[in-house]
């Protein structure tokens, strides 16, 4: 079976035991036939390279992060991150008059809400139901919605080209 191993005992026999220090797998030691093991041990070796691989994550992460936006997030005593939630309300926002309007509004209608998000203002179970009652009518509205299903790639690379082309003779009128 994957990852059980016998475990045996015996004191007139030099066992290596189980586990060295900073050792990431089980130690092994050659067992006369005859023995007998006492236990088995499950040693769940995937779970435990994952368990290390997020602790070591987790540290670096606490060494690069923000101190000032942790500080922040450790202030206000709601356990969230509240300027990634005010992002994600945003692009739900966003994505909701996309799929509703066809256009995208860069300055924001609901600028006052966002803020309010962003100084944590709200509980986050609170904030989780209404992510996921705009997660579903975001479904809806998609799927009723008029817009294309793919872009048209020839159209955009000639809206790309002409935008460009403009962008480039604006710049060089400017330079000269």
């Amino acid at each position: 079976m994957k990852d059980c191993y016998n475990l045996f005992y015996n004191e007139s026999l030099n066992y290596k035991g189980i586990a060295r220090p900073n050792a990431n797998e089980v130690c092994l030691s050659s067992i006369p036939k005859e023995e007998k093991p006492l236990a088995m041990l499950y040693f769940n070796l995937d779970g435990y390279s994952t368990y290390c691989k997020k602790y070591k994550e987790y540290w670096s992460w606490v060494e690069k992060r923000n101190e000032e936006r942790y500080k922040n997030n450790t202030s206000h005593d709601k356990n969230y991150d509240a300027k990634n939630m005010m992002h994600t309300f945003r692009l739900l926002h966003m994505a909701k008059e996309i799929g509703e309007l066809g256009k995208i509004n860069v300055e924001r209608p609901d600028r006052n809400y966002l803020l309010a998000l962003k100084n944590a203002e709200f509980e986050y179970n609170e904030l989780v139901s209404k992510a996921e009652i705009l997660r579903e009518d975001l479904e809806i509205i998609f799927n009723n919605s008029t817009l294309y299903e793919k872009s048209d790639l020839k159209s955009v690379n000639s809206l790309l080209a002409e935008l460009r082309e403009k962008f480039y003779n604006l710049n060089l009128q400017i330079k000269v």
